[in-house]
């Protein structure tokens, strides 16, 4: 297992552009016994990445793993979105739907990720494979019309 973020040096690394959306680290007794980050945002503005929060990648190398996984309560049901750029600096992105008030794992293997239909950097290198050797973070976002909480465990790469 290769750590991406765990969330034990507090709130350094991860962030968001959007001062509406408040961040905290701290435990939820109904969840792992470890670091969780609180994730409380709003509605929904005309910025589509208006509720995006990034988190630094502690490891960079996720050769090692096949896919990204995570364990996340949101307040109500709700579809994510997860995103990262690959050592080509193509975005790739995965959403799953996820169920309101229950601890669950997701799991997003690499091999069913594929490159962001809605945005790619200027300077990414299209049509190559994807490249997990050199990653720097990920992204992640609600995508419902209200506003809500997310409470997410450690992101790691696994096989």
């Amino acid at each position: 297992m290769t750590v991406i973020q765990d969330y034990k040096a507090g709130l350094a690394g991860v962030r968001t552009a959007n001062g509406a959306v408040r961040l905290s680290v701290g435990r939820d007794p109904s969840g792992p016994d470890e670091p969780v980050l609180f994730v409380d945002y709003p509605v929904p503005s005309a910025d589509p990445a208006g509720r995006d929060v990034q988190c630094d990648a502690e490891n960079h190398d996720w050769t090692a793993g096949h896919a990204i996984s995570f364990r996340i309560k949101p307040e109500h049901a709700v579809r994510l979105s997860l995103s990262f750029l690959d050592r080509n600096r193509v975005a790739y992105t995965s959403w799953t739907d996820l169920k309101g008030g229950v601890w669950q794992l997701v799991r997003m293997p690499f091999d069913q990720m594929r490159p962001n239909p809605y945005f790619q950097p200027p300077d990414a290198r299209t049509g190559t494979p994807i490249d997990v050797a050199h990653v720097q973070g990920i992204a992640f976002a609600p995508h419902d019309q209200t506003s809500g909480r997310l409470t997410i465990g450690k992101f790691v790469v696994v096989k």
